[in-house]
């Protein structure tokens, strides 16, 4: 008879690879952004222009000047939300990775920092800490513009930072970018808001 072999438990035994999730898909956000830009051209700005006077807690030195200036700024908001599909769409594949980025973040800074200068400066307003200066109004109700300012209007530019950033994230990604370099904008772009938005408390409360 032939001795029988006793096989012996391993010190290691082999486990089952397992494999990291992949990635959440951000191609929702600049669809996302241009419909959030769009919506706020033409349900705000535009109606502005045309002598709408919701969320306007006032009346102007000039109105004529008023409705001019929401009129410009709608039309380049409503440029702001078709730029936004180059983060997308196939026709923002055939644009240099750096001519679609660059601007994205750029406009998603100076947007947050828009709104964080607000939430900083208004609140210590109303408190009488600070005093802002409001230009261009004939008859104003400070409370309510305040108002208007933080939970209409800053949230708007709040979220278009945040949307737009994501889907330069979801451009990068698609043209190849690594993860560390998205993170690495990320980080540039929240430092970039951080200076604007201290910046700009600087100079309204100097």
């Amino acid at each position: 008879m032939q001795p029988q072999t006793i096989d012996r438990p391993t010190s290691a035994t082999a486990r089952p690879a397992v494999s990291s999730p992949a990635p959440r898909s951000l191609e929702w956000a600049p669809y996302a952004a241009a419909a959030w830009a769009i919506a706020y051209a033409l349900g705000v700005r535009f109606y502005q222009a045309a002598g709408g006077t919701t969320g306007l807690p006032g009346t102007f030195a000039d109105p004529a000047a008023m409705r001019r200036a929401s009129l410009a700024a709608g039309v380049l908001i409503l440029l702001v939300g078709l730029g936004a599909l180059a983060l997308v769409r196939p026709w923002g594949l055939r644009l240099p990775r750096w001519l679609v980025i660059i601007p994205a973040l750029t406009g998603s800074a100076y947007a947050a920092a828009h709104a964080l200068t607000a939430y900083v400066t208004k609140p210590l307003h109303a408190l009488g800490v600070i005093q802002l200066e409001f230009k261009g109004w004939a008859r104003l109700e400070v409370d309510a513009l305040i108002r208007w300012d933080l939970l209409f209007y800053e949230p708007w530019f709040l979220g278009l930072g945040v949307l737009v950033t994501l889907g330069v994230l979801h451009h990068h990604r698609r043209t190849g970018g690594s993860a560390r370099a998205r993170r690495r904008m990320v980080v540039a772009t929240a430092a970039a808001t951080l200076a604007l938005t201290a910046l700009s408390c600087a100079q309204l409360v100097a």
